[in-house]
């Protein structure tokens, strides 16, 4: 926690999604991160993808921010403590904090004891003791600080290049991701989703970047689809059209018939699956 990822593969990254594209995800790439003043060199599995998707993280990195207590379990020992919303935790047991998850390190170091925080509200630091519980939490939800995010404008003609550039992005991160797939370097449970992981990945509140970007990955994603080799799909009829340019001559109606009906039944056990996959992560909560 707290390294500050300046580059991927010796290249300077610029924007966060950077780090969750499939060339970090998908190969043995190596991040230079800066740690206390110094470039470090981090080396990322290639099989990263598959070790976060277990644990049901889309992104295998968090930004880090600060926090603030937002709402307390009623009658939980944050409550019997004096936390009130609003209150900041700046030291847990004289040991100084900035941000949650040092907060969380903390108190699960200290399961079924008492700690001494160090609290600011309204400007003033106030003392409390509270009690860790057995799973290692006080009791109150927090709230983060919402990140510095600067924001680029392009024109109709500039935004051009730029949208080319992320569709082929998009169009490439799906391709190699059915790649792994194909090669088993990727669980296909994992690496597909439906509607409701789509609905998910959206949020409750409308956010039109995030609804455009979806669309975009949806888009990509789909005519990634069309051209596989699958009977039905545009890149099925490629795929006969090239047979028969080497053959010489047309494939057989009721060959193109049976081909049809497989490439059907193809798209209906994968449309079954991903549905049923993604029921099946919802229940399970992964």
């Amino acid at each position: 926690a707290g390294d500050k990822i300046t580059a991927v593969n010796g290249k300077k990254i610029v924007r966060f999604e950077e780090l969750i594209s499939s060339k970090v995800l998908l190969g043995n790439s190596q991040l230079t991160v800066e740690r206390n003043n110094q470039l470090v060199n981090i080396k990322v599995p290639g099989n990263i993808y598959n070790e976060v998707a277990d644990y049901g993280i889309g992104e295998f990195i968090q930004l880090r921010s600060k926090f603030m207590v937002d709402s307390i379990v009623p009658n939980s020992n944050a409550q019997k403590a004096g936390l009130q919303k609003g209150d900041s935790i700046k030291a847990v047991n004289g040991q100084p904090i900035a941000f949650f998850d040092q907060f969380q390190t903390l108190i699960k170091a200290n399961k079924d004891k008492q700690i001494n925080l160090e609290v600011k509200r309204n400007n003033q630091l106030v003392p409390l003791a509270a009690t860790v519980n057995a799973q290692g939490t006080l009791g109150f939800a927090a709230k983060g600080d919402e990140p510095v995010i600067e924001k680029e404008k392009y024109g109709f003609i500039s935004s051009l290049p730029v949208g080319a550039s992320k569709a082929w992005g998009s169009f490439a991160d799906n391709a190699k991701g059915i790649g792994s797939v194909a090669t088993g370097q990727i669980k296909a449970n994992r690496a597909f989703a439906g509607p409701i992981k789509m609905a998910k990945m959206f949020g409750s509140e409308f956010d039109a970047a995030k609804f455009w970007s979806l669309v975009g990955l949806l888009s990509m994603a789909l005519a990634l689809m069309n051209l596989l080799p699958i009977p039905a799909l545009d890149g099925g009829h490629a795929m006969f059209l090239i047979i028969e340019m080497i053959k010489g001559k047309p494939l057989s109606d009721k060959f193109m018939e049976k081909a049809q009906i497989v490439g059907f039944c193809i798209l209906i056990a994968l449309m079954v699956f991903v549905y049923g996959n993604d029921i099946l992560r919802s229940v399970t909560n992964k």
